[in-house]
């Protein structure tokens, strides 16, 4: 599905990634490791298009995306249910409610009134009910405790299935759960 090739990419003079390839099969399940600040979170915008890079990223389908970002980047003065509505296009509204009231939520609080652990968990709703064929996560699951974070993988587990994905994490256990093939970034 996504074919990269020597792919480089640079902030100033600072080269964060250099020569990378990877070839990325439809329906994998891929998990990005290494330190912080190796260019993980970097590889995974070129593959959105949201840095500049030099080399290929060829996709043998159209990428439709859902995705988590480092950041929730969540509508504040919105309800839990409307910030999932706006990428859940393809659930009807009973669905989204219960996929909400799985993750422990209330759909009519205000994004602005939860904890984090609350917020990233409308984040991965948002990501794992759009309509996608490529869902790319940057550490999803931190800030959850550990029962929360048992239940939420399991039902990213069950909605991205068919998806190919890929995962930044720091944690192995994640991985496997995931059952990814692992590429360790240096």
């Amino acid at each position: 599905m996504i074919k990269i090739e020597n792919l480089n990419i640079s902030y100033q003079d600072k080269e964060v990634i250099k020569n990378f390839s990877e070839h990325i099969s439809k329906g994998e399940k891929i998990a990005l490791l290494g330190l912080s600040g190796i260019g993980k979170t970097s590889l995974i915008n070129a593959l959105m298009g949201l840095v500049e890079y030099t080399g290929t990223i060829s996709f043998s389908e159209a990428p439709q995306y859902g995705v988590v970002f480092q950041e929730d980047r969540l509508l504040p003065d919105f309800t839990v249910y409307d910030n999932v509505k706006i990428t859940a296009t393809n659930h009807s509204n009973t669905e989204i409610n219960q996929y909400i009231q799985s993750y422990n939520l209330n759909p009519k609080a205000l994004i602005s009134t939860l904890s984090g652990g609350m917020k990233r968990r409308v984040a991965i709703l948002r990501a794992i009910l759009a309509p996608s064929n490529l869902v790319i996560m940057d550490e999803p699951f931190k800030g959850l405790d550990a029962d929360t974070k048992n239940k939420v993988m399991s039902i990213v587990k069950e909605k991205t299935s068919d998806k190919t994905m890929i995962i930044i994490t720091h944690d192995l256990s994640e991985a496997n759960f995931f059952n990814c093939r692992t590429i360790e970034l240096s």
